[in-house]
């Protein structure tokens, strides 16, 4: 493995340093990698930069040392359709034409799948987008690939501070709404972010689709059932999906297998085994 790797440091544009950038960040500079953060927010970010913005990305690209590969891994923080316009559709091509020719690592869902069978899963498999939103993913995702870049298609995202599905149960003993035989997919941030890692520390950046998940989806009933043994408190009663849900249709078992051929192995094979830090910082 470590013949496929770089061998000298390299520069890498981070573009947003949410929960998922920062940590990334951080990883490569452990490394000895030189991580340039930019975000809309210039508290959380080496540079100030809106995606959004085509004369604000010409001016990043024209102030900071030029990277050798770029992570775009901004988040809309739950907003509607036109933020996601904005974020992905504008952004992506606003960075490939300040960056021409820099390769782009795009992050990506798996929501974009929209598989309600549960079966399994691989990136050639067909998308069904099922919202607006995920069609715009998509078209992010095309305008990445037509430029030789990678898409990363990440699970739900938890880790320390950030698990809708533990602070729920264990703050009210309520369950997400959905069916509770429906398949989740999760990735824990600290294995995201060393997937990531991995992708920007190649030799030569993989070009194509790769799934980001855990190795073990799980049904959110047998999750319930191993909280529900873990903390000695009774499961929840299923919620019913509401009519105007955006979320909680998929049903789906996302194989990363294409990841981990790359070297790639997670530290948390399945949510049960990631969990348990989610906890401790619910308890602190």
């Amino acid at each position: 493995m470590t013949g496929l790797l770089c061998k000298n440091p390299r520069i890498v544009l981070i573009l947003g340093t949410g929960y998922l950038g920062k940590a990334l960040a951080e990883s490569l500079r452990k490394a000895g990698h030189t991580a340039l953060t930019a975000d809309i927010d210039p508290q959380k970010a080496i540079y100030e930069a809106d995606v959004a913005d085509q004369a604000s990305m010409q001016g990043l690209a024209a102030r900071i040392p030029s990277p050798q590969i770029i992570v775009m891994c901004a988040s809309t923080r739950g907003g509607g359709e036109e933020a996601y316009r904005n974020l992905y559709a504008h952004g992506t091509r606003n960075t490939l034409e300040a960056f021409s020719g820099t390769p782009v690592i795009f992050c990506s869902s798996t929501a974009v799948y929209g598989i309600t069978d549960g079966r399994w899963i691989t990136e050639e498999h067909n998308v069904y987008p099922s919202s607006g939103k995920n069609g715009l993913l998509i078209q992010a995702e095309q305008a990445v690939l037509a430029a030789g870049g990678t898409v990363v298609r990440l699970g739900a995202l938890y880790g320390p501070g950030r698990c809708a599905l533990a602070s729920q149960y264990v703050t009210k003993g309520k369950a997400l709404p959905g069916a509770m035989n429906r398949w989740l997919n999760y990735i824990h941030r600290d294995d995201a972010a060393a997937a990531l890692h991995l992708l920007c520390t190649l030799r030569e950046p993989p070009a194509g689709i790769y799934n980001l998940t855990d190795r073990t989806p799980m049904q959110m009933g047998e999750i319930y059932s191993y909280l529900s043994n873990l903390l000695g408190k009774p499961a929840p009663q299923p919620e019913p999906l509401p009519a105007e849900a955006r979320r909680g249709f998929s049903n789906q078992r996302i194989s990363c297998s294409r990841l981990m051929a790359l070297g790639w192995e997670p530290l948390y094979p399945s949510f049960a085994d990631g969990v348990h830090n989610v906890l401790e910082a619910l308890e602190e």
